[in-house]
């Protein structure tokens, strides 16, 4: 990190807020201390990730090292580096709060969710996290989301079926290794940007920083609760709360700083601070616009034929309606969406999702199948994508050619 950067983490104060942060002032009557003390952490990284990302790059640390570990624990690795240590141990430590029967409870449901659960992440989580244009600027960075979107979009889907497979996230299986090696990917572009030069940490915060990494667990938890309901799925409080807590440790396993991990400690304090994320942000800009389109069009990018075309346009509408009902029209407008007419697409899919989740609550035995058949077309789905190409979760940047 470059003494600009150090320096203005050093001399931060709760005055000094990041440009990005805007509506301060109604952030402050709304929402009292958490407005001040979520700013601050737009200027926070993730310390114990990104020394491992410096030994990474002095090659003190190799990526077979950084797996084995993940793998088959430190006692697999020879000699590793202090750094390596720290991380590992950091990430192997379980908190008090864990409970993995309530981990588990939270997979199911997310299952279930199935095919659905990809597009409430893509037309909703993803598509409000690019209304951010400073949150959005380490993507463009790299090159990565605009140009290879199906890739991309892809590997977040494996994230997130690993993630949500039962005991996924217990120490050495997948979830937990594809968690663990998201937060060196993001410590090591981090490093990357901040020696590029071409980062504006007072306007934006530091790339990747713990506010938006903070918002991006939201993204996967609250946002698809959200988008789950409003689409005819039948959740429990319960259900809502164990899909909290799985992604609750899914931040702590990458890097997510526990005082922001405590506002995910219940559904009223993570609804608030879900709100005043939404309240604090700047809007759009081109970049914003470029990864929002070329999101949309990743159905056609993967059409093989005439008849698939036709049905990758129609599923393209699908998905610019529910970025219109999930997001609302300001939302969407602003990042330039077509076809705001098919916003009604929500009712259509909650008249043919609710009689089904009816069915399911009054029929003994349907919750394990329809939980069963959605993990199916989840996983389905994402190794389609991913054609049998698994991702390697390594940071680089593409050229721009």
């Amino acid at each position: 990190m470059g003494r600009r950067e150090q320096a203005v983490r050093q001399e931060a104060s709760p005055d000094d807020f990041v440009e990005r942060y805007v509506n301060r002032a109604h952030a402050r009557r709304t929402y009292g201390a958490l407005a001040d003390r979520y700013a601050r952490f737009y200027l926070e990284a993730d310390p114990v990730a990104d020394a491992l990302a410096s030994a990474i790059a002095e090659r003190r640390v190799s990526r077979a090292q950084i797996d084995g570990a993940l793998r088959k624990g430190l006692p697999s690795v020879d000699d590793p580096a202090p750094e390596l240590r720290a991380f590992i141990e950091a990430v192997e430590t379980v908190p008090g709060w864990v409970d993995f029967k309530l981990l588990n409870e939270g997979a199911r449901v997310y299952q279930r969710l199935g095919p659905a659960a990809m597009f409430i992440l893509s037309a909703w989580s993803l598509m409000n996290g690019y209304h951010s244009a400073p949150a959005v600027k380490p993507l463009m960075w790299t090159r990565q989301l605009d140009k290879m979107a199906p890739r991309r979009l892809a590997e977040t889907g494996r994230f997130v079926i690993e993630t949500a497979e039962v005991d996924g996230l217990r120490r050495y299986h997948e979830g937990f290794r594809i968690n663990a090696h998201v937060r060196v990917m993001h410590a090591t572009v981090r490093r990357m940007i901040l020696a590029s030069g071409e980062w504006n940490t007072p306007a934006w915060g530091l790339p990747i920083n713990q506010a938006d990494m903070a918002g991006t667990t939201l993204e996967f938890s609250a946002l698809v609760l959200r988008g789950a309901e409003s689409m005819g799925f039948m959740l429990s409080k319960h259900e809502r709360r164990a899909i909290m807590h799985l992604w609750r440790y899914s931040g702590f396993l990458s890097g997510v700083h526990p005082e922001l991990l405590a506002e995910l400690s219940s559904l009223e304090r993570t609804e608030n601070l879900a709100n005043l994320i939404y309240d604090i942000q700047p809007g759009p800009d081109a970049d914003s616009l470029a990864l929002a389109a070329a999101l949309r069009r990743v159905p056609a990018s993967r059409s093989r034929n005439p008849w698939e075309a036709r049905l990758a346009e129609l599923v393209m509408r699908y998905h610019d309606g529910l970025t219109y009902a999930f997001n609302g029209h300001e939302i969407a407008s602003a990042l330039e969406v077509p076809n705001p007419e098919w916003r009604h697409v929500i009712h259509l899919t909650r008249a043919l999702v609710k009689p089904l989740e009816v069915l399911r609550l009054m029929t003994p035995g349907l919750d394990d199948v329809a939980t069963r058949v959605g993990r199916h077309l989840l996983r389905y789905n994402v190794e389609d994508m991913l054609a049998g190409k698994d991702p390697n979760f390594e940071a680089k940047r593409a050229s721009a050619a």
